[in-house]
């Protein structure tokens, strides 16, 4: 791809600012130009839920027809009621403790899961194991989402074959899946997203070995090798199974969703319906802003962009929201204290990073 000195894409709202991002002659940014390959495919409604179907049926001896991870945010309740009601799916739904889940999640989760009547389990990780990720991974990164989610992947790949589940599936949104999508992106979702558009059953050893690779590359040995050992040991045992994004096959529509949810459950969102379930998103967003300097969400509005969700005025628009900083403070302060990091230190080290990010 030829390489041009645009500010911004001519399509979205990314800009040079955005890690590995390309520009090809005509002005457009790699991450479009990675979107435009799969449009095609993922506008093909009919296409799509034929091949959910199939990816969740067929032979086998199974306890559970599938293990859905589940938030008690709108995204996880809308796909735990579809699979339960309209698909007619036996369910495990699992909640992953990341040390920091609200009360209000707590409640919604125990909630809903007792109105469907879906068998539940929360998974708590090892303490030790938990604070060691974020001290490590939030001290090299900045961010304690990356932590949360090298936890929550081997932990969700690994739930599915610990209860003996055909397949896994999460409520991940279009925008959260193709954010960190490019032409030279190694984001695992490209290698989730190519598998479950395959029209035939992926390697899935290969496929987790890609993905158990990024684990390698991007954290220490020790605490890499901890992961594997103590989160992926009954997918070791026991065979990979396939792990399903929910949206991938079927529309995403924010307002449709939280409108479904409240005519047809007890669901609420009485707070705030996004990451409400997370004491320290606040903080997250706000770490990774400063380093950004701007916000870190740019990427997933560029994505909604494609998908004709917001226009690229409205996108921008939305760059102007900022976090409360004294919210985002007490948040910081207490990740520092949970996982032993220096509040100053990091606050520090993000500045810094902010100027030689790019």
């Amino acid at each position: 791809m030829k390489v041009i000195n645009n500010k911004q894409c001519v399509r979205c709202i990314n800009d040079k600012t955005v890690r590995r991002i390309r520009f090809n002659s005509e002005g457009l940014c790699s991450h479009c130009t990675c979107y435009d390959k799969y449009k095609s495919v993922l506008k093909d409604r009919e296409h799509l839920k034929e091949l959910f179907h199939k990816k969740i049926s067929g032979d086998g001896d199974y306890a559970y027809d599938a293990a859905v991870g589940f938030s008690g945010g709108k995204d996880s309740t809308y796909v735990l009621y579809k699979l339960v009601k309209e698909y007619k799916l036996k369910v495990k739904a699992y909640t992953l403790d990341n040390g920091f889940m609200s009360r209000e999640a707590k409640e919604k989760i125990n909630r809903i899961v007792s109105e469907l009547g879906v068998e539940h389990e929360y998974v708590v990780y090892d303490n030790t194991l938990l604070k060691e990720a974020y001290k490590r991974i939030v001290s090299k990164y900045l961010s304690p989402c990356i932590a949360c989610s090298f936890l929550g992947y081997a932990a969700m790949i690994n739930y599915a074959s610990r209860v003996n589940a055909r397949v896994g599936i999460h409520g991940r949104s279009t925008y959260q899946m193709f954010r960190g999508l490019s032409d030279s992106s190694t984001d695992i979702f490209r290698y989730l997203l190519d598998a479950g558009l395959c029209e035939d059953q992926p390697d899935l050893d290969k496929l987790y070995g890609k993905i158990i690779e990024q684990l390698d590359r991007h954290i220490d040995k020790k605490l890499a090798n901890d992961i594997k050992n103590t989160l992926l040991a009954d997918a070791k045992k026991n065979g990979y199974r396939d792990f399903l994004a929910y949206f991938l096959y079927h529309p995403y529509d924010h307002r449709e969703i939280v409108s479904f949810l409240e005519k047809n459950t007890s669901w609420k969102a009485e707070k705030e319906s996004e990451h409400f379930d997370c004491l320290i998103h606040h903080g997250a967003l706000y770490l990774k802003d400063t380093v950004a300097r701007r916000s870190h969400l740019m990427p997933e509005y560029s994505v909604m962009i494609n998908e004709g969700i917001i226009t690229k005025e409205e996108a921008l628009l939305k760059m102007n929201e900022k976090v409360d900083p004294e919210t985002a403070k007490r948040e910081l302060k207490a990740l520092c204290e949970y996982a032993d990091i220096n509040y100053n230190w990091m606050m520090l080290k993000a500045k810094i990073y902010s100027k030689r990010w790019w």
